[in-house]
């Protein structure tokens, strides 16, 4: 479908919603840019779409981004990683975040941040406790009293990372409460095999988050976005057990969940209704190459049920537009974020470093980001204005 096609349906849809509806206000469209203290430090230089170098925010702000999300970890560094493979020191801690946000905010932008409750990577296969909770953990004698030190320690740390951005002016507009927690979090006391005890975590994350900034609007993230049944058993559950939130947040890809973005709106309208809730799509990402910089697959390994065709530059463009169109049109949903925006082809990056020789591993994303592999915006980015102003 042509972008003009896209954009008159976009229209039409919008024509058809009830009055306030088609007032909602302005769509959030950004990206995650967790990684951009290490990108620079290693010397990744971002050009506009002719060609000219210049600040990596300042370019996507000048196109259209107007929300970013920064993730967060307790320590980073070696020995904090899983499998052997760990995060760069000084790259998406505490101190980074402050520095992050506060550029962000310079730039006029809102924030989506996520708390990962760990030294590394969260997902449903893997939500390991931070190194310096699980020591604190070991020092107590039974299950019941880790247990109930673990919630202090989550609402500790919610209440003081955000205390620490509202303290230097730079409120999160919205928090999520883990990432990708379909299975639960913090393992093995936050699995969904016992929600009751999930259920306790998540609201001590609230908790924390809410005394220090009642604005903020909080998140529940999980993957497959347009797995209605998923959705309705994790929330069900959830709402079972008391548990609170502002917004649900799916992560959708086309080569994941193979499903195109009609079917990602049926979800929503779903999802929104059966929970009267917002939607905040949390990660989203298309193929602008088949493969990556290096040559190899990357980590989607195709477009699901979009044509092979479209993993070019003008493809992932398309993509994108009947995306943010869909979005823009829909009265619950307020945005969406894009992974990974900037994490583009550097030898110095990969998708983590390696315990001991401080290797790289690959960058499994280079062909799905917002610039090319040399660093300049892609054509994705010449529509994004329209869909966010």
């Amino acid at each position: 479908m042509s972008i003009q096609r896209r954009t008159l349906l976009a229209a039409s849809l919008a024509s058809a919603l009830p009055a306030h509806a088609a007032a909602k206000a302005p769509l959030l469209a950004g990206g995650d840019i967790s990684a951009l203290t290490w990108m620079e430090h290693a010397g990744a230089v971002y050009k506009d779409r002719d060609g000219k170098p210049g600040d990596c925010l300042e370019i996507l702000k000048r196109y259209g981004h107007n929300i970013v999300r920064i993730r967060m970890y307790d320590r980073t560094g070696p020995g904090t990683g899983n499998d052997g493979w760990y995060w760069p020191e000084g790259s998406m801690d505490l101190a980074d975040v402050l520095r992050l946000a506060r550029r962000a905010k310079a730039q006029g932008m809102q924030i989506q941040f996520t708390l990962h409750y760990s030294d590394f990577w969260t997902n449903s296969k893997t939500q390991t406790p931070p190194t310096a909770w699980r020591k604190a953990l070991d020092q107590l004698d039974d299950d019941t009293a880790r247990f109930e030190r673990l919630l202090a320690l989550v609402e500790a740390r919610s209440r003081l990372v955000v205390k620490a951005l509202v303290d230097q002016g730079t409120p999160p507009e919205f928090v999520s409460l883990g990432n990708e927690i379909e299975h639960g979090l913090l393992y093995p006391w936050g699995s969904t095999a016992n929600w009751q005890r999930l259920g306790a975590l998540l609201k001590a994350g609230h908790a924390g988050v809410k005394a220090a900034h009642p604005g903020a609007k909080i998140v529940l993230h999980l993957d497959d976005g347009g797995n209605e049944a998923k959705y309705i058993d994790w929330f069900d559950h959830a709402r079972e057990q008391g548990v609170k939130w502002d917004v649900i947040g799916p992560s959708y890809y086309p080569f994941w969940t193979q499903k195109n973005v009609g079917q990602l709106m049926s979800f929503c309208d779903t999802v929104s209704a059966r929970y009267d809730s917002d939607i905040l799509v949390m990660e989203a990402g298309f193929n602008f190459a088949p493969n990556r910089a290096d040559g190899w697959p990357g980590q989607l390994e195709n477009n699901g049920p979009y044509p092979a065709s479209m993993s070019t530059p003008e493809g992932q463009r398309d993509f994108m537009a009947e995306l943010l169109a869909a979005c823009q049109a829909h009265p619950r949903v307020l945005g969406v974020l894009y992974w990974d925006p900037i994490f583009i082809a550097n030898r110095k990056v990969g998708w983590a470093l390696k315990e001991g020789s401080g290797e790289p591993g690959p960058n499994v994303v280079s062909n799905t980001t917002l610039f090319d592999f040399k660093g300049r915006a892609l054509p994705v980015l010449d529509i994004w204005k329209q869909y966010t102003q």
